[in-house]
C-alpha cells in the first residue's frame, strides 16, 4: 500500500497537479509540502502512523465491500482527469470506468420537463457508446443515471465516502450503477456528505468528461459550477434551453447566452463528435487516435505520443486540416472536430 500517498491525499485534497506529479516521481517530504504553502504542523502529519493506520482500516472495510484504490499513475485512472489543475491523488472505485465520457448534470429540483430530457438524452448517449457521468444527486442526476442504464453505462461520482452513499434513497441505484458502470469517490470511506465536498466532486465529473451537458439548472446551482469547471479545463459545454420564466431554466439559458452550445436533441451532442465518411490514410488514422474529441493538444505532445518526427507530423496535420477533421489553433495546437 502506498502509504505516503494516502496520507498526502488526506492532508492536501484538492492537491495542485505540480505537487501530485512530484509525489509520484519521488518520495515526498514534509519540506515539499511546506514549499507548497502547507503549514509545517499539518505537513508533519505526513509521518503520523496513527492517522495512517486509521485510514488503512477504512480502506480495508471498503475493500471488503468491493471498492479498490486507483492511484494517479495507474493505467485505469481516467486519462482526461489527469489533465485538470487539481487531480485527485487517488480514487475509490467500485465497478469499471469506461470512456469516452460525457457529464449530464442539473438541478435537484427538476421539473417533469427536465427529468424527461435527462433520461432520454442519457439513454441515447449511452446507446451510442458514450458513458454518462453524473453525481448521484436527486433530480437531474438520478434521471441521467437511470436513462443511461437503459442504454449502456454510467458513472456516479460521489460527494461522500464509499461507506456513506448519499442520498440514502439512491443506494439501490448506486448498486445497480456499480454492476453496469462504476461508482467513484475521492473521499475516504467513512467521510460523510458535507457541503464543501460537492464542489470537489463536481471537478471530477467535469474533469473525466470530454463534454458537459447541463439539462436544467437555476442561476445558483452546482451544475453551473460543473459547467464552468469544464470550460476552465477546455472542454465543451452544452445546455438545454428552457422556459425563460422558469427559475430552473435560468442557469441553462444564461450558459447559452455566455456561449454554451444549445442542444435541441441528443444528436446535437453526438453529432459534434461523430466522424463523417472521410477517406483517411493509415498514417492519418494512426495520428488521429492521439487527438481525443473535445480536447486540444500541441505538436510536442503529438510527436511524443505518436513517435513521429515533426517532419512527418506536420504534413499529416495539414492533410487532416484540409479534410476538415481537425482545426489548428494558436501555439501549434490542434483540436479534433469530427
Amino acid at each position: 500500500m502506498r502509504e505516503k500517498l494516502i496520507l498526502l491525499h488526506r492532508l492536501t485534497n484538492p492537491t495542485p497537479r505540480e505537487l501530485v506529479e512530484i509525489a509520484f516521481r519521488r518520495d515526498i517530504s514534509v519540506g515539499d509540502l511546506v514549499e507548497f504553502g502547507i503549514t509545517r504542523r499539518k505537513a508533519s502529519k505526513l509521518q503520523d502512523r496513527a492517522l495512517l493506520e486509521e485510514l488503512k482500516g477504512q480502506i480495508e472495510v471498503a475493500r471488503r465491500q468491493g471498492w479498490r484504490l486507483v492511484f494517479y499513475d495507474d493505467e485505469e485512472y481516467p486519462e482526461l482527469l489527469r489533465e485538470i489543475s487539481h487531480p485527485p491523488i487517488l480514487l475509490f472505485v467500485k465497478g469499471e470506468v469506461t470512456c469516452p465520457c460525457v457529464a449530464v448534470v442539473g438541478t435537484r429540483r427538476a421539473t417533469s420537463y427536465g427529468r424527461g430530457i435527462a433520461q432520454e438524452f442519457s439513454w441515447k448517449l449511452a446507446s451510442s457508446g458514450i458513458t454518462v457521468v453524473s453525481g448521484l444527486a436527486l433530480g437531474i442526476d438520478t434521471w441521467a443515471h437511470r436513462g443511461a442504464l437503459r442504454g449502456g453505462r454510467t458513472v456516479a461520482v460521489l460527494g461522500s465516502g464509499p461507506l456513506n452513499i448519499y442520498p440514502a434513497s439512491n443506494r439501490a441505484l448506486a448498486e445497480e450503477i456499480a454492476q453496469r458502470g462504476a461508482l467513484v469517490s475521492e473521499f475516504f470511506p467513512e467521510d460523510g456528505p458535507a457541503k464543501f465536498r460537492f464542489p470537489l466532486r463536481n471537478r471530477i465529473i467535469a474533469g473525466m468528461s470530454f463534454a458537459t451537458l447541463v439539462v436544467e439548472a437555476p442561476l445558483k446551482s452546482g451544475a453551473l459550477i460543473t459547467a464552468h469547471l469544464a470550460l476552465d479545463y477546455g472542454r465543451d459545454v452544452f445546455a438545454v434551453p428552457g422556459d425563460i420564466n422558469r427559475r430552473t431554466s435560468q442557469g441553462t439559458n444564461r450558459l447559452i447566452q455566455e456561449g454554451a452550445k444549445p442542444v435541441l436533441s441528443v444528436e446535437d451532442v453526438v453529432g459534434e463528435y461523430s466522424r463523417p465518411e472521410v477517406d483517411l490514410s493509415e498514417e492519418e488514422e494512426f495520428l488521429l487516435q492521439f487527438l481525443p474529441p473535445g480536447q486540444e493538444v500541441d505538436v510536442e505532445f503529438l510527436s511524443e505520443a505518436s513517435g513521429l518526427s515533426p517532419e512527418k507530423l506536420f504534413p499529416l496535420l495539414l492533410a487532416l486540416e484540409m479534410k476538415g477533421v481537425i482545426i489548428g489553433t494558436s501555439g501549434w495546437r490542434y483540436r479534433r472536430i469530427v
